[in-house]
């Protein structure tokens, strides 16, 4: 055990009894087989921690979960609700812009959600109602907004206390909004081309965006100040994430996920196999998958340069199906991953692990009929419903159009079995 780090090659019994002398005081002594198993997996560094098994029974530890060092069973237990089956409610899809909504953003208690469009519009929803507020636009957004005018938005994100709500586009600065009131704060020049993506630090308000310009940018919004720009993809950045740790997860059009640890200002640089990806989203902290324009959906570790697995023809690979992978989301500190496009679909993922530990494969485990493009996806904490950006265009083109969808939210109610 050199340098005071924890080695996959130690004994168990002996590194379970040095773990123990480690332990603080109130959990010193854990009293039951389900406590050791729990203090054990969390003192063990990331690439030897395993998810939560489904036999545990009880809480797990808010604080715990937050910090991504647990993750729950959760995929097993979802079911998708057809009619006549208890609990089940018709899918609402709400009409809510004028152009494709673009992005969508969830706030951490799941009672609301905010949208953007390519018509420079933010809807906050109710999601136990579905009642839609327009929040009032600043003077950059024109009256009609055409889809490549610069008023028009691409990104959304809501701070882990839902304090702050964050958007940008085509006028390339971050604009900050009092999420509650739907006041203007500021807007935040830096970038010099669309704003593609948003995301907060879990716990923090520490903002990144990610822009066509190629660099991704960090702001203070509790400072109302810029923090620091991130120089390495060869393209534009089209998305990113963020957790708890000081770790941000990009993906860009140069076909490369890369991993930022900002403390020591480095880069880990992943290469897809052949083409652009467009969404990214972690699943733990050294696991997460991505999407792109080839169909797959790409599963990677920070262990490994090329992708762990890729789900080829994701959503169909038929003549006539728009079968590219538009977004992406995961619940967090969970094995549930959901995955939206342009084929009439959203696609429920299992994250299942591999024998040597952490994540293997992914498995279909079910669909969601949905028409209109998928722009945007997040999945409710409990993982009882997830929410849908749809419109009748791709997020950032319009080189297919289905003139039937709506352009607004879409509300999926998901059944959850008992442990």
């Amino acid at each position: 055990m050199g340098g005071g780090g924890w080695t996959a090659s130690s004994h168990p019994s002996r590194t379970y009894s040095l773990l123990l002398s480690t332990l603080p005081a109130p959990v010193a002594r854990p009293s039951s087989n389900q406590n050791q198993l729990l203090n054990f997996n969390l003192l063990l560094p990331t690439r030897l921690r395993t998810y939560a098994p489904a036999c545990c029974a009880g809480p797990i530890p808010a604080a715990v979960q937050a910090a991504g060092r647990l993750q729950r069973r959760l995929a097993h237990r979802v079911r998708v609700l057809a009619p006549g089956d208890l609990g089940y409610s018709e899918p609402c899809c709400s009409r809510g812009h004028r152009l494709s909504a673009t992005a969508v953003a969830l706030t951490a208690d799941d009672a609301t959600a905010y949208t953007v469009s390519k018509d420079g519009s933010i809807c906050r929803w109710d999601v136990e109602t579905m009642k839609r507020t327009h929040l009032t636009p600043a003077e950059w957004v024109a009256r009609k907004a055409r889809s490549t005018s610069r008023a028009a938005l691409s990104a959304v994100a809501v701070s882990s206390d839902g304090r702050y709500l964050a958007v940008g586009g085509g006028d390339h600065k971050v604009h900050v909004f009092e999420a509650s009131s739907g006041t203007y704060l500021q807007g935040f020049p830096g970038h010099k081309d669309l704003v593609t993506g948003l995301a907060f630090r879990c716990g923090t308000h520490t903002l990144a965006s990610c822009s066509a310009d190629r660099t991704v940018k960090l702001w203070s919004l509790d400072d109302r100040a810029y923090m620091d720009t991130l120089y390495g993809h060869q393209s534009e950045v089209l998305a990113l994430d963020f957790l708890r740790a000081e770790r941000l997860l990009t993906a860009g059009h140069d076909h490369t996920c890369r991993l930022w640890k900002l403390p020591e200002e480095s880069q880990l640089i992943f290469r897809a196999h052949d083409r652009v990806l467009d969404c990214v989203r972690f699943v733990t902290g050294t696991e997460w998958v991505s999407g792109g324009c080839d169909g797959g959906l790409h599963l990677w570790s920070h262990l490994k340069k090329k992708p762990v697995f890729v789900a080829r023809g994701a959503h169909g690979t038929e003549a006539g199906t728009h079968g590219w992978v538009t977004s992406v989301a995961v619940c967090r500190n969970s094995d549930l991953v959901a995955s939206g496009a342009g084929d009439g679909a959203i696609r429920l993922w299992s994250v299942n692990p591999s024998k040597t530990g952490g994540a293997g494969g992914l498995a279909c485990i079910g669909a969601l009929p949905q028409r209109g493009f998928v722009n945007g996806l997040a999945i409710a904490r409990s993982g009882r419903f997830l929410v849908a950006a749809v419109g009748q265009e791709p997020r950032m083109g319009r080189w297919a159009r289905d003139a039937r969808a709506r352009n607004g939210l879409a509300l999926h109610r998901l059944g959850l079995e008992a442990d």
